[in-house]
C-alpha cells in the first residue's frame, strides 16, 4: 500500500497529476508560440513544417522500404488551375511546351509534389503502370511562375515539377530511364 498524504491521497497520485499539469502548460504553450509564429512569419512556418514534411517522410522510407523505389503517377495535360484537383498525379503542363523543354509535369508541394524535394540528382524512382526505372540527371531552381524558357536544354525524358514550401522558388528535376545494363538485367 503506498503512503498517503494530508488529503488521504496516495504520494504517487499527487506526483502523477504534477507532471500532467507541467505537461499541459508546456503544451499550452508550445500551441500559443505556433499560432503566433503562424500569424506574424506564416511563410517562415510553412518553410519550417514543409522541409521537416519531406525529412521526415524520406527518413521513414530509407528506414522501413530502403530498397523500395519512390513511385509517382504521371496525370493527364492540363493548366495550372488543374493541379488544384490535388489528385496525387503530377499533371502534364500544356503551357511549358516548348522547343527544347522536355514534357513537363507539376504537382503542388502540398498535393504529393514534395515527394521531389528529397530527391538528389542519382535518385531512381518508377512511373506507376510501368516498369521502366528513371534517375534524376539534372535538377533546376527558378523563381515562381519564371519564364518556362529557362527550362531549355534540360536533360531527360521528362521533367516534374513542385515549388518549396515556404519560398518563392520552384525545383524541375529531369528524369531520364536508366540503361537496362545499369540495373544489373
Amino acid at each position: 500500500m503506498s503512503a498517503a498524504d494530508e488529503t488521504g491521497l496516495p504520494m504517487r497520485s499527487r506526483r502523477g497529476g504534477r507532471v500532467l499539469l507541467v505537461i499541459s502548460v508546456v503544451l499550452v504553450v508550445l500551441g500559443l508560440v505556433f499560432s503566433l509564429a503562424s500569424a506574424f512569419a506564416p511563410e517562415a512556418v510553412d518553410r519550417v513544417t514543409g522541409e521537416a514534411k519531406v525529412t521526415i517522410t524520406t527518413q521513414l522510407r530509407n528506414l522501413f522500404a530502403p530498397d523500395d523505389l519512390p513511385v509517382i503517377r504521371l496525370g493527364d495535360e492540363g493548366q495550372i488551375r488543374d493541379l488544384d484537383d490535388c489528385d496525387g498525379t503530377f499533371t502534364e503542363m500544356v503551357s511549358y511546351r516548348l522547343d527544347g523543354v522536355p514534357p513537363l509535369y507539376a504537382a503542388h508541394n502540398f498535393c504529393g509534389g514534395d515527394a521531389i524535394l528529397g530527391w538528389d540528382i542519382g535518385e531512381r524512382v518508377r512511373v506507376e503502370g510501368s516498369d521502366t526505372v528513371y534517375e534524376v540527371v539534372e535538377e533546376r531552381r527558378t523563381v515562381k511562375w519564371a519564364d518556362a524558357h529557362l527550362l531549355q536544354g534540360m536533360q531527360g525524358e521528362f521533367l516534374l515539377q513542385t515549388c518549396f514550401y515556404g519560398q518563392n522558388l520552384m525545383r524541375f528535376v529531369g528524369l531520364a530511364p536508366v540503361d537496362a545494363r545499369a540495373l544489373g538485367r
